[in-house]
């Protein structure tokens, strides 16, 4: 997605009240709550449970303010994710929730209360063949409490997870509502616009220096290979490693955006092995620490924060174009285009594939760990870029 210099809450607030982690059964999940941080872990883990094949409904909607729609959308997302896991051949056999709390406010009638949480859900499942794996995701929530009758109750939940659209069309929801839930996401992303910190900018050409004058001329596989000085080769077991360390928690060398997913996937391409390629904000491929260990005054270009710029960087430099899933693999990469208005608003890392041999992804915005890959509605489109297994260097 599109990226802004805003940092996550996660970076920039320290845990203020919990971190809740449980194995989750319905009855556990839906255990009374009586703070608005317990009840909003309450019903965070609750609404992961819900896609275990047989958990009652009850469990979401005892959680929820009398009125609110929300625990009936969050059954119908459950839903589509148990018809989605099954068209993969998959029977949901457990879910776990941790759920961390960052943030918590109080109205001034003390009745009502916004709960800033991160909800990571690990899902358990196996095939009719007896194997078994698990995948992870992660979202940031905020919620709004309300005080009724002694309890906390949960009256609303504004999050954007790119699987939501996917679950709903799954579920048979309206298209209507699938659209809008895609539309959503693409509204996030493009609302994140690209910003290099002011004062950075002035400098930068100076502290670039340190990257190396060597990568200033990559060469691609179509040029000529007559006087080059070094060749490069990418280390795909490397790039998953990295992918698979960082998907769930964030490297804290490197600044973590609202919208992470282009910055992951450049970490993801430096650590197997190509090299940064200097040049201005717009024309180069770089990140700089500016001799810190700190990410608070590092600077970086356009194309490895957006997704857009990045495809466009890379292609033809580190990665061509595939004309499908089945050509690509670990260490390759998909954007996304979630309404199909030709505009690229996501990218994930291929990572390889799970038990039942299903191309698998790491990604950051919502982040994933080893999700299959198709992410969004029979709306989106994919681009595929396989990486070069070498590049020149002249």
């Amino acid at each position: 997605m599109l990226h802004t210099s805003l940092l996550r809450a996660a970076v920039l607030l320290p845990l203020l009240t919990m971190m809740a982690l449980l194995a989750v059964t319905p009855a556990r999940a839906a255990a009374s709550a009586g703070t608005p941080a317990d009840a909003a872990a309450a019903y965070l883990r609750a609404r992961a449970a819900a896609a275990v094949p047989g958990a009652p409904a009850a469990a979401v909607l005892d959680l929820v303010a009398p009125g609110s729609q929300q625990g009936e959308r969050e059954l119908l997302i459950a839903k589509g994710m148990r018809r989605s896991q099954a068209g993969l051949g998959h029977t949901i056999t457990g879910v776990e929730c941790r759920v961390t709390v960052t943030d918590i406010a109080l109205d001034t009638t003390g009745t009502t209360a916004t709960v800033a949480a991160r909800a990571l859900t690990t899902v358990t499942w196996s095939d009719a063949k007896g194997r078994s794996d698990t995948e992870g995701s992660a979202t940031e929530h905020t919620l709004v409490l309300v005080l009724r009758d002694g309890r906390w109750l949960v009256q609303s939940d504004d999050y954007a997870d790119d699987l939501t659209p996917r679950y709903l069309e799954a579920a048979g929801a309206p298209a209507t509502r699938v659209a809008a839930a895609a539309a959503q996401l693409e509204r996030r992303s493009s609302q994140r616009s690209v910003t290099l910190q002011p004062a950075l900018v002035e400098t930068q050409q100076n502290a670039l220096s340190a990257v190396g004058s060597a990568t200033r001329s990559i060469a691609g596989s179509t040029g000529s290979r007559l006087g080059y000085r070094d060749v490069i080769y990418f280390d795909r077991d490397k790039a998953k490693a990295y992918a698979d360390a960082y998907a769930l928690t964030y490297n804290p060398t490197y600044v973590a955006f609202s919208a992470d997913c282009a910055n992951f996937g450049s970490q993801t391409m430096f650590a197997g092995g190509y090299p940064k390629v200097t040049g201005s904000s717009t024309t180069g491929w770089w990140y700089q620490k500016n001799g810190t260990s700190s990410p608070s005054d590092d600077s970086w270009s356009s194309s490895w924060v957006n997704c857009v710029a990045q495809t466009g960087f890379w292609s033809g430099r580190y990665t061509d174009a595939a004309t499908s899933i089945s050509n690509v693999g670990k260490g390759d990469f998909i954007y996304y285009d979630w309404t199909g208005d030709g505009r690229w608003d996501h990218v994930a890392e291929l990572v390889g594939t799970n038990a039942s041999g299903q191309k698998v992804i790491d990604a950051h915005t919502t982040d994933h760990y080893h999700v299959y890959w198709k992410l969004g509605t029979s709306s989106t489109r994919y681009r595929f870029a396989h990486t070069r297994p070498y590049i020149y260097i002249y």
